[in-house]
């Protein structure tokens, strides 16, 4: 998961595939429903402008609060929620619009003003809403299209009842990037530059022939599965991936993150602070404690920190990617080493339908397609690196571009080794302009833990 710069500094919150076990978000306050493994209707926090010092890049100019005259924002949506003073839609790019509710709202219906309680959950609208500087939204106009169709439940939810254009950008992945927004359009003239790992990476080389087609019916739920002989690394790997987490004994490790942003390529990535945290896995669950950014300790969750921030490295990435609910269609790329180990490359893709990649920023949320690729050691069928990138993100969400990438190796705990994360880096670039961040992650100092109130690192 990650979290951005407002236009100042947006204020992202990228889920980098959900958390299998992550309580840090698990109290947050966002209505609706998100693909498993999220408790319902529980989504991260993704408000607040980047709490942290560094260099201040410069705005886009905008109010800091949003004008209602001039809406920035339009779509067409299912409602969620609608209190009065907060309105929640799904929209069908994959889409969640929260937006504030104010006296100035209009809501209508035919072109007549109508009482904004008549707006129910279940209903189709039209919004328009503006966009203040850190990307939150204002409803300006509410437009009901479509009623509740005869026999839906519209009864409020109860506990009792039932016990998701600047070419001057970095990338992470490899190969020629692809910039996607909603209206198709793509950028090929951006130089490929490949992210850093704590793996040698081999030398490129052209893909390996075989006999299958790989394409995504993005007009489907459904994606098309294509089956070959490269597939049965593929199933050995899902099968792996469903016990990734057996036998993991309690350990706790130490996190470093570093934050960057860039203007521009000519400008470079800038440093803007570090945050540390004790990574404690215990019976299963996933735990961040004593987290400082700059060196200065904090109370605030990893999620509540402000800025770009991201979880998501340890096994939910695997499971989430080689689950069947993804329906991920792998296709063979072409075989290369890994810590001297013979590996295989296979480039991946998941339909909308089927995504469970979470991105927050200020009122609008975004689960979309995806597309990367995958490296699985060829004698064990582990997967040593994941590479994944958002695609067809909606022309007005406030981002162009997410990438994400986890490198993983084997860690001694006690007399066994087991796989687990070792580096992780995030990108996010704002919407038409060449401002980016990045964060780049290691994890250190892997060791068992039993409990204790004291946690120490070498």
């Amino acid at each position: 998961m990650m979290k951005l710069l407002s236009r100042r500094f947006l204020t992202i919150l990228v889920v980098c595939l959900p958390l299998l076990v992550a309580p840090s978000f698990l109290h947050a306050q966002y209505p609706g429903q998100a693909p498993p493994p999220y408790p319902p209707g529980q989504y991260p926090p993704g408000q607040g402008p980047l709490g942290t010092g560094g260099v201040s890049l410069p705005s886009h100019h905008k109010k800091s609060e949003a004008d209602t005259s001039q809406p920035s924002i339009s779509a067409d949506g299912r409602t969620v929620s609608n209190d009065g003073k907060k309105l929640v839609i799904a929209t069908s790019d994959g889409r969640t619009l929260t937006m504030r509710v104010t006296s100035h709202t209009k809501f209508t219906q035919s072109g007549e003003e109508i009482a904004p309680n008549k707006i129910v959950p279940k209903t189709t609208v039209h919004v328009e809403a503006a966009e203040d500087d850190e990307s939150n939204l204002t409803a300006a106009k509410v437009d009901l299209l479509k009623d509740v169709a005869a026999g839906e439940d519209t009864s409020r939810p109860s506990i009792l009842d039932n016990p998701p254009d600047a070419p001057d950008r970095p990338i992470l992945r490899r190969g020629i990037p692809q910039r996607n927004n909603a209206d198709g359009d793509t950028d090929t003239n951006s130089d490929a530059e490949q992210l850093a790992t704590n793996k040698p990476r081999a030398t490129a080389a052209a893909p390996e022939q075989e006999s299958t087609d790989f394409t995504i019916d993005t007009d489907s739920d459904q994606p098309r599965i294509v089956h070959s002989r490269s597939q049965d690394l593929i199933a050995k790997t899902k099968e792996w991936s469903d016990t990734f987490t057996n036998g993991l004994p309690n350990y706790v490790c130490q996190q470093i993150t570093t934050r960057y942003a860039e203007e521009s390529k000519s400008s470079g990535w800038e440093p803007l602070d570090v945050l540390t945290a004790a990574v404690v896995y215990e019976n299963g669950r996933e735990e961040y404690r004593n987290i400082t950014v700059g060196g200065k300790r904090t109370n605030k969750s990893m999620l509540e920190l402000g800025g770009s921030t991201s979880t998501g490295e340890f096994a939910s990435t695997l499971h989430s990617l080689f689950s069947e609910s993804s329906q991920a269609q792998f296709k063979l790329y072409h075989s290369t080493n890994v810590g001297g180990s013979p590996a295989t490359i296979y480039d991946f893709k998941v339909a909308l339908a089927n995504s469970d990649w979470f991105i927050a920023v200020g009122g609008q949320t975004l689960h979309p397609a995806y597309s990367g690729s995958v490296w699985i050691d060829r004698a064990t069928a582990q997967v040593r690196r994941i590479e994944m990138q958002a695609q067809n993100i909606p022309k007005d969400f406030p981002l162009d571009a997410i990438e994400w990438a986890v490198d993983y190796d084997e860690v001694p705990l006690g007399t066994l080794k087991f796989l687990l994360p070792v580096h992780a880096e995030n990108l996010a670039c704002q919407r038409g302009s060449t401002i980016c961040t990045k964060n780049t992650t290691d994890f250190r100092d892997y060791h068992k833990y039993s409990g204790e109130s004291t946690i120490t690192f070498k």
